[in-house]
């Protein structure tokens, strides 16, 4: 369960309601049981029910409402969706900060959900989420990568009668409940729907106008003498012949330091080691 301490809301224009936020989050997990699974056929041979207390930290996160109430009626399977667009969402991240598996991770309920919410692992928060968050209100931002790799994963996307993904594109290594419950088509229908939310909110207009009004940098000429590879490579050759020219001779071998000295028509060589 992770449950919002100090919301940090960002309202939408004709939204009805908060969208997304971010802030202080307390991640809170508890072990009710385990269960012994046979290794050659996978079936259930005994489980167990354990007490233990709950282990609970506070970090940072963010959520992101997926709209329950016009949802949930019309999407098939929309709670194992919201689950799926959940690890959907940790599988693109890389794409926009430098993290790992294990810094980041998400609430991975499939009965009742009404939002997403990804965290970061560390106690405090690391970072990585606050970096993601940025790129939650942008035009080619997080979710379109979202939509990207559900539409186009390469290596389930002609896969018919599953709809549970695979590890390229849904499986996440860190799941509780491994990998199960996730429907792919549910999870795309709902990221669609939170993209049309998000495109009508203020900041993300504003950053559309931003990003449109960058121009890009011009480019720098070419300097004279480098009008294709073949010529810039034989300019480097002989600009590199022209500084060994005064070694050889001074006689003067140069960058073989660990060899015995050479012998050029009875003179010895002094070797330097180059730079």
């Amino acid at each position: 369960n992770v449950d919002p301490l100090e919301p940090y809301m960002k309202e939408g224009e004709d939204i009805g309601g908060c969208l997304a936020g971010n802030g202080a989050v307390t991640v809170r997990r508890s072990v009710h049981g385990y269960k012994k699974l046979s290794l050659i056929t996978r079936v259930e041979l005994s489980r167990t029910e354990i007490s233990l207390p709950p282990m609970e930290f506070d970090t940072f996160g963010f959520w992101i409402d997926t709209d329950a109430s016009a949802l949930n009626a019309s999407v098939r399977s929309y709670d194992d969706g919201v689950h799926a667009l959940s690890h959907a969402i940790l599988a693109v991240a890389p794409l926009f900060v430098p993290c790992a598996d294990s810094d980041l991770n998400c609430d991975h309920s499939y009965y009742d959900c009404t939002r997403v919410v990804i965290f970061d692992m560390r106690a405090g928060g690391s970072g990585s989420c606050a970096q993601l968050w940025k790129f939650l209100f942008v035009p080619d931002g997080l979710m379109d990568a979202v939509i990207d790799l559900l539409e186009d994963c390469s290596t389930c996307k002609y896969d018919r009668g599953y709809d549970g993904g695979c590890p390229a594109c849904l499986h996440f290594s860190q799941c509780l409940k491994f990998n199960q419950n996730l429907s792919k088509s549910a999870a795309l229908t709902i990221a669609k729907h939170v993209l049309s939310r998000l495109k009508k909110t203020e900041l993300y207009k504003a950053n559309e106008v931003a990003a449109k009004s960058v121009q890009s940098p011009p480019r720098k000429k070419k300097a004279a003498g480098f009008g294709s590879p073949r010529r810039a490579a034989r300019t480097r050759a002989l600009r590199r012949a022209t500084d060994l020219q005064p070694a050889r001779e001074r006689q003067i071998v140069v960058g073989r330091a660990s060899w015995p000295a050479d012998q050029s028509n009875g003179v010895g060589r002094t070797q330097v080691q180059a730079d």
